[in-house]
C-alpha cells in the first residue's frame, strides 16, 4: 500500500478483546502515526513500502487508568512494536508480524461513524485561551446533514456537512431563553458557555474520531469541542 494508509483512521476489533468503554484506535497522516491505546495517546512515525510497514518507537502520554485498560494498553503497544506488515482486507486493516501471524485487526472509521448522540466534555474559549470542561450536561446529535442539541439553556440546530478535507457546522439557530446562573464562580456562566459552544461548533473545520471519543478541531489543529458517546 503505497501510502494507502495516509489520512485513514481505524478502531481495534480483534483478535484481542476490548472491554466496553475502552477505546483503541490508530490513525495515519503523511508519515505520522497517532492513536489511543486504551488509556493514553501515542505518537510516532511510520514508513510504508507496499505492504511492509516500519514504525518508529512510539511515544506515549503517562496517565494511569483502570487495571483492565492498562493491561489492554500494554498488550496493544507490544503488538504494535512487532508489526512488520499491514494488509487492507475488505475494509479491515490486518497487522502481521514477520512470521505472518495476525497481531491486530482494525476496522475503518469513516464519517458515518460521527452519526448519533454525543455528550460534550470540553469547549474552546478563545478569550481565555483554554479548553474548559462543561457545567451540567450538554448533548448533541449528528445526523446525515444536520446537527442539533442542547447548550445547557437553549436548544440549537443547523446544517452539518462532512466532506473530503474537512467539515462545516452552521449557521446554527437556537431558541432564545435566558437562564439565570446560581454559582459560576470564576468560570463561565451558563450563557457564556452557550455562546462558546455555538461559536466553537461553527469554528470547527475538522474532526478526529477515536472510538467513543470525538474531537472537532480548529483550522490550526487545536481542539474546538471534545465529546464522548453517552
Amino acid at each position: 500500500m503505497a501510502d494507502a494508509l495516509h489520512d485513514t483512521s481505524w478502531a481495534l476489533i480483534g483478535p484481542i478483546g476490548v472491554p466496553e468503554g475502552v477505546d483503541v484506535v490508530i490513525a495515519f497522516d503523511d508519515g505520522t502515526v497517532t492513536g489511543f491505546s486504551g488509556c493514553n495517546r501515542f505518537r510516532g512515525t511510520y514508513r510504508v513500502d507496499d505492504e511492509i510497514v516500519e514504525f518508529s518507537t512510539l511515544g506515549s502520554t503517562m496517565m494511569a487508568c483502570s487495571d483492565e485498560a492498562m493491561a489492554i494498553e500494554r498488550d496493544v503497544l507490544r503488538r504494535l512494536s512487532e508489526v512488520t506488515a499491514m494488509v487492507d482486507h475488505d475494509g479491515m486493516l490486518v497487522c502481521l508480524d514477520r512470521t505472518g501471524a495476525v497481531l491486530l485487526e482494525f476496522a475503518a472509521q469513516t464519517a458515518e461513524g460521527l452519526a448519533g448522540d454525543w455528550v460534550v466534555n470540553g469547549i474552546h474559549y478563545p478569550g481565555r485561551q483554554a479548553i474548559i470542561s462543561v457545567r451540567g450536561e450538554l448533548t448533541l446529535t449528528i445526523e446525515a446533514d444536520r446537527i442539533s442539541g442542547t447548550t445547557g439553556c437553549n436548544r440549537f440546530n443547523g446544517p452539518f456537512v462532512v466532506a473530503e478535507g474537512g467539515l462545516t457546522a452552521g449557521p446554527l439557530m437556537s431558541t432564545r431563553m435566558f437562564c439565570e446562573d446560581e454559582d459560576a464562580g470564576s468560570g463561565p456562566t451558563i450563557m457564556e458557555q452557550e455562546t462558546a459552544l455555538l461559536q466553537a461548533l461553527e469554528a470547527a473545520t475538522g474532526h478526529r474520531l477515536e472510538g467513543s471519543r470525538l474531537t472537532l478541531t480548529r483550522p490550526d489543529g487545536g481542539i474546538s469541542v471534545s465529546l464522548h458517546r453517552p
